[in-house]
C-alpha cells in the first residue's frame, strides 16, 4: 500500500462512540469538513446505526463499520454480505483466520481488517489467555496469521506498528485506535501512542474519538492532529 495516497482529511477516522444516531449525525455535519472518515462501531449501531452509515456517506466521507464481528464462519460471511452496496470502506472481524476467511469470501468490495489484541489489553489480560508470549508477540502471531489468509488490513495498537511494518512490510492496511495527543487523559486505553509516532511509526489510518470530541474546539484539535501527521509524513 502506498500511504501517500491517503489524504490528510482521510488519515483521521472519527469513532462516532455516542449511542444517539442523531448526535451521531450532527457530529457528522460539524466535522465532515475537516475529518472525511468515520467510525460507526457497536453502541451506535445497535441504537439505530444504518441511518448514520447513510447520512455520512451522501455527505461524501468514507465510513468505518467496526462491530469486530466474531462467530461460526458462515453466519460471519452471511453477515458481511449485509454490509454490501452500503457505501462502507472498512469493516472488522476478529483475528481468527476462519473468521478472516468467511468474511472475505463474502467478497462484498469492503476491504476486512482482523483485530489482533484490543488496545485496552495489558500483560495482565494476556497472561489470563494463558499465553505465554508478550503482548507484542501474540500481535504479531495473529496478524501473521490473518494477512497470510488474504486479509486486507489490520486494527492494533501503535505500539506494534513498528514491529508488524519490519516483520510483515507494507503491503497491508493498518488501522491504530488507542491515540492521544500529549497530554490527553488514557481513558480505558493502555497501549496508546500519539498522531505523529503512530504514523512515523508506519499507521495509515488513526482512529480518534474522545480526545476530539471532548475538546473545547474540535475543530482546533482536528487541524493540530493533522498538522503532527502531515508533519511526521514529511
Amino acid at each position: 500500500m502506498n500511504v501517500t495516497d491517503i489524504p490528510l482529511e482521510e488519515r483521521i477516522i472519527f469513532a462516532l462512540d455516542v449511542a444517539d444516531p442523531r448526535k451521531a449525525i450532527a457530529l457528522v455535519d460539524r466535522l465532515s469538513d475537516h475529518v472525511r472518515f468515520f467510525k460507526v462501531g457497536m453502541q451506535l449501531f445497535f441504537s439505530g446505526g444504518w441511518s448514520v452509515v447513510e447520512h455520512i456517506v451522501r455527505k461524501g466521507c468514507k465510513v468505518m463499520l467496526d462491530l469486530k464481528l466474531y462467530d461460526i464462519p458462515a453466519t460471519v460471511k452471511l453477515a458481511v454480505e449485509q454490509f454490501a452496496d452500503r457505501g462502507i470502506s472498512l469493516t472488522t472481524v476478529h483475528g481468527y483466520s476462519p473468521v478472516v476467511e468467511a468474511a472475505l469470501e463474502a467478497d462484498t468490495g469492503i476491504q476486512i481488517l482482523a483485530v489482533t489484541v484490543l488496545t485496552s489489553f495489558g500483560k495482565e489480560q494476556v497472561s489470563e489467555l494463558q499465553y505465554q508470549g508478550t503482548v507484542e508477540d501474540l500481535v504479531l502471531q495473529r496478524a501473521r496469521t490473518v494477512l497470510s489468509v488474504g486479509c486486507h488490513g489490520i486494527v492494533c495498537s501503535a505500539m506494534e506498528a513498528p514491529l508488524l511494518r519490519q516483520q510483515l512490510g507494507q503491503e497491508f492496511v493498518m488501522v491504530t485506535p488507542g491515540i492521544r495527543p500529549a497530554g490527553a487523559d488514557l481513558n480505558d486505553q493502555q497501549r496508546v501512542a500519539t498522531p505523529g509516532r503512530a504514523i512515523a511509526d508506519g499507521s495509515d489510518y488513526l482512529v480518534i474519538g474522545r480526545p476530539i470530541r471532548d475538546a473545547k474546539d474540535p475543530e482546533a484539535c482536528i487541524s493540530a492532529i493533522q498538522r503532527e501527521i502531515g508533519q511526521a509524513l514529511a
